[in-house]
């Protein structure tokens, strides 16, 4: 039989001496040198090594014990802060990061104080931060800022106009209208670079061509000689491209209201759909979401987490389950357990055209035989980051089904905020809803006049 023989070095390293522990450590034996050190924490010249190693190994409870019970100057201030991170002692972590003083560690801070129920405090260190950020950075700490103040009743809430600056700050920083029309020459190169900046703004070269013979027209007419005398022509072009795109969202009155969303994976639905459910819950109304879009479980689990948040209730099968089966056990629930809105979502795979299209035809059939005069609203969710490609969706959608109105999602994300004018123009369905944030709340009616106010300013 043969026994394991230790080594000369392990023997040494046990009888703690520094250089043989330090040896182990090298030949990779990390775990074999922290069992040693741990009976050698009295030894001030060792405890380094091994709160070295703590850290290396991510063992933040056990250099914890060893900074608070033998040696607080084992660490640096950022070292102390992941410890007191890591342990769930936030106020700690918090006081080391501010310590620090650059703004990414004073966001940490104010971050950390928030999580510990401690929001006046974090405002202060989150200001702080905000001062010394680069301008890349500003906006995430000013949404944090904004939702603290909320949260003490600091802030006033957001009007529509105020989000719809911000959702299309994007678009306004590419296509820059307002030096445009900033009392600059009327010259050919004015309309060249205007066309080029609505062509930018995705609003199409036949529609950007119309938009700048007329307004070179109106120059001569009037004898112009400043863009400035321009702007409020321009407005009143653009109005009247948008002639047919604004109309309301149906809303619920007595009885059932049905909506039907379409639109392809990606584009916002199920979060629109959810942001939507939050609205008619808090206005005190029982809704039903039903997942039908059983193509893919991911769609299932959002919206069951849409449901949970916003309160509503949620009819789901298992992923592959036929769709108008479930919207059919979904109508059965509606008419037996009196809800009054029913959100449902549908499938949106544009490569199986056909199906796709029968597949629509045959849930509006279920709905229709238990409330024929149902679905109230059948919305088409496009994405406003695609653009005028989202013209092309949005032609397939209208072969299955009569569209009530569109939903334009993740403005607030895009630089072809333009693209809601031919979309609007070529479809002649009126946009009833724009997506300008994340938020829950951010989800509003679509104003014409403000938008075009807010896209040529």
């Amino acid at each position: 039989m043969f026994f394991w023989r230790k080594s000369q070095e392990e023997k040494k390293a046990e009888e703690g001496s520094k250089e043989a522990i330090l040896s182990l450590i090298e030949k990779g034996k990390k775990e074999k040198a922290i069992e040693i050190l741990e009976r050698f924490k009295d030894r001030e010249e060792l405890r380094p090594i091994l709160f070295k190693l703590y850290m290396g190994e991510g063992k933040y409870y056990y250099a914890y014990q060893l900074i608070e019970h033998y040696d607080p100057n084992l660490a640096t201030a950022k070292e102390k802060a992941l410890i007191y991170e890591r342990v769930g002692e936030l106020e700690k972590a918090s006081k080391e990061y501010a310590k620090l003083g650059d703004w990414e560690s004073l966001k940490k801070a104010g971050s950390l104080l928030w999580q510990a129920k401690k929001p006046q405090e974090a405002l202060e260190l989150l200001e702080r931060s905000l001062k010394l950020a680069p301008s890349i950075k500003r906006q995430e700490i000013e949404e944090i800022i904004n939702k603290i103040k909320e949260e003490l009743g600091l802030a006033q809430k957001e009007s529509f106009i105020q989000r719809l600056k911000k959702g299309l700050q994007k678009t306004k920083e590419a296509v820059e209208f307002g030096i445009i029309f900033a009392n600059r020459k009327i010259d050919e190169e004015l309309f060249e670079e205007l066309e080029e900046k609505l062509i930018r703004a995705d609003i199409g070269s036949k529609t950007a061509l119309y938009l700048v013979e007329e307004l070179k027209k109106e120059a001569i007419r009037r004898n112009l000689k400043t863009s400035d005398q321009l702007l409020e022509y321009f407005k009143k072009l653009l109005a009247s491209q948008m002639v047919k795109c604004e109309a309301s969202l149906w809303k619920p009155k007595e009885g059932k209201s049905i909506y039907l969303f379409l639109g392809v994976n990606g584009s916002g639905k199920t979060t629109t759909i959810g942001k939507l459910a939050y609205g008619f819950t808090k206005e005190g109304k029982r809704t039903l979401l039903v997942a039908a879009d059983t193509f893919r479980s991911a769609a299932i689990e959002q919206l069951q987490v849409w449901a949970e948040r916003s309160g509503a209730d949620i009819v789901k099968r298992h992923e592959g389950a036929d769709p108008a089966s479930v919207v059919y056990e979904a109508m059965q629930r509606a008419k037996e357990e009196n809800y009054e809105v029913i959100l449902i979502d549908t499938a949106g795979r544009l490569h199986t055209k056909e199906p796709l299209i029968r597949e629509l035809r045959k849930i509006r059939d279920v709905i229709k035989k238990f409330f024929p005069e149902e679905p109230r609203e059948i919305l088409l969710v496009l994405d406003a980051t695609i653009g005028q490609n989202s013209l092309q969706q949005a032609k397939v959608f209208k072969e299955a089904l009569d569209i009530t109105g569109i939903i334009l999602t993740k403005l607030d994300g895009s630089a072809k905020g333009g693209a809601v004018v031919p979309i609007c123009k070529e479809l002649g369905i009126p946009i009833k809803l724009i997506g300008v944030g994340e938020g829950i709340e951010d989800i509003q009616p679509f104003d014409a006049k403000s938008f075009i106010e807010e896209l040529a300013s």
